[in-house]
């Protein structure tokens, strides 16, 4: 049950605080007072896609709070989430800002709006404004009927096996290609295989072949300075080397490096220096030797890295991206050549899959026509509680072969509101008025069956006046006694029979617009429904009248 809401910041909203209580609450107000703001206030925190466009201009962010006592079911699955819940009060929050940004709070925890959308089925059932034209679209009637067979673990089996169905003839139609294409498809693969395979590339070879290729470039140059380098380090016959010289040194400071320490230190420095330049020298000259310019090896060099640079534009920026295509065009001509073998085989698995899903399909469709014979009865039985006695209703399953989205069924609703007329679809016969007492009959239906506390309507009354508007009245007081009912309505007779009336109005304060919500005593309402009977006006006679109504109201 929803206790409290809090709005701030939304629309023409700066600041709403109210306490809601059980059984059955009307919202009254003006043309354009308000009323639909708060049913998006009420839709936010229970995860529908925000949009920055209700923050209140000149603000920074909107908030909206709910706080509920919960069911079980709706606890249980937030302490699964590790939402701490106390006493089984929720409170969802949910905040946007001017640039969009949303977040949301179960508890002060932050939760994502996936999370908040499946809670918020198990809270509140609104039903807009528009959600009448649901009726006049028979592909939206299985939905009715499947919520009130509690039919939604059989519909997502059947699911689970289309989709699986799908993929299964999606992978039989790649493979099924004509035999043209299949040639080509086939010669183009084994081109492609050949020349990568006849390659014969391996990993980090580019990088080696780049090394050498630079080696044997500036082999003359390599030659010459490592030679230079090797002469004034070691030397030859007729020219003192470095070498020379620091061994000179060393033979100098021998004969003195036991006298004092500092000298024998400078001894061992310059004898490391010999044997590092010796070392040194040695390697030079190997390295000398080893270098050879061979014109036919760059040449080749040369031909493998162009090789590389064109399989690389045809299959890769890389050697492991060449080698990459390489195993997957393998395994397309694999899988093409063996086709005939993999569509015989994933034939017999979808002979299967189709088997398994008919099965799914019978189920639900057993199901569904089981639930349609009570339905029927069930909101005949309501319509004649809304003024309809005379209605017919029928819930019309037709099953085929044919595997639709959510079963094998065409679900459609038929009425017949006059004795002696045929069942029609209510898109051909039903009134406005009519639709709405057909969807409340529906509603009420439901409304027993799960296990939501709180029903929303906003103007379920559309189009009804009269010995319908008492009805509708007397319908929602009915399920008011188990449930928390808030309606928006503009009809007395509702607001009348109702537990609790709430007054929505809008003052201009400056140039701002602001909308309040105020919880009205015995004389505000008699003064609201005054309003209401006469169009604006509270004269004497109708507030008569509404003091009438509301006695009567309680006598019932």
């Amino acid at each position: 049950m929803l206790n409290q809401l809090s709005i701030k910041n939304v629309a023409v909203i700066d600041r709403l605080d109210v306490d809601f209580h059980g059984g059955v609450s009307v919202l009254t107000g003006e043309t354009g007072a308000g009323k639909s703001i708060i049913i998006d206030s009420i839709n936010m925190i229970l995860g529908d896609r925000a949009n920055k466009e209700l923050v209140r201009y000149g603000t920074d962010k909107a908030v909206v709070q709910g706080i509920f006592d919960a069911p079980k079911s709706v606890c249980d699955a937030l302490e699964s989430n590790d939402i701490d819940v106390d006493g089984g009060e929720v409170v969802i929050t949910r905040q946007i800002t001017k640039d969009g940004k949303s977040v949301a709070r179960i508890n002060g925890m932050a939760v994502t709006l996936n999370i908040l959308r499946a809670l918020a089925d198990e809270l509140i059932n609104i039903h807009g404004q528009h959600d009448n034209q649901a009726l006049l679209t028979p592909a939206r009637h299985s939905d009715f009927l499947d919520a009130y067979a509690d039919n939604e673990e059989y519909i997502n089996q059947y699911k689970a096996i289309l989709s699986k169905k799908r993929e299964t003839e999606k992978k039989i139609a790649s493979l099924e290609m004509d035999e043209q294409e299949k040639m080509q498809r086939i010669d183009l693969l084994e081109y492609q295989v050949n020349e990568i395979k006849k390659a014969s590339l391996e990993k980090g070879e580019e990088e080696d072949l780049k090394k050498q290729r630079d080696i044997y470039a500036n082999a003359e140059k390599i030659t010459s300075s490592v030679s230079e380098a090797y002469r004034n380090i070691y030397g030859g016959d007729e020219e003192q080397s470095a070498y020379d010289g620091i061994s000179i040194a060393v033979d100098a400071m021998s004969g003195i490096s036991d006298l004092n320490p500092q000298l024998g230190a400078i001894y061992d420095s310059l004898s490391t220096i010999m044997y590092t330049l010796e070392d040194t020298a040695h390697e030079l000259k190997e390295f000398g030797d080893s270098v050879e310019f061979d014109e036919q090896t760059l040449n080749d060099i040369e031909e493998r890295l162009d090789l590389i640079s064109k399989l690389k534009r045809k299959y890769g920026g890389s050697i492991e991206e060449i080698l990459e295509y390489l195993a997957k065009a393998e395994s397309d001509l694999n899988e093409i050549m063996l086709s005939d073998e993999k569509t015989n085989e994933l034939k017999a698995e979808l002979k299967s899959i189709n088997k398994d899903l008919s099965e799914k399909g019978r189920i639900l469709s057993e199901r569904r026509k089981k639930a349609a014979l009570t339905l029927e009865k069930a909101i005949e039985k309501s319509l004649g509680e809304l003024n309809m006695e005379k209605s017919r209703f029928c819930v019309k399953v037709d099953s085929d072969n044919a595997f639709y989205e959510n079963g094998m069924d065409k679900v459609e609703f038929l009425i017949s509101t006059n004795p002696g007329e045929p069942l029609k679809p209510l898109a051909k016969i039903a009134s406005g008025g009519e639709l709405s007492r057909v969807m409340l009959a529906i509603k009420s239906i439901l409304a027993d069956s799960d296990g939501v506390d709180t029903l929303i309507f906003d103007e379920i009354d559309t189009g009804v006046s009269g010995k319908a508007a008492l009805s509708i009245a007397k319908k929602l007081s009915d399920i008011g006694a188990n449930k928390q009912v808030i309606c928006i309505t503009h009809l007395p007779q509702l607001a009348a029979a109702a537990d609790n009336h709430y007054l929505i109005s809008k003052d201009t304060d400056g140039d701002m617009a602001r909308t309040t919500l105020t919880e009205l005593d015995e004389e505000g309402r008699e003064n609201e429904l005054a309003r209401i009977i006469d169009g604006g006006e509270v004269t004497e006679t109708a507030l008569s009248h509404a003091r009438e109504m509301l006695k009567n109201a309680k006598r019932n």
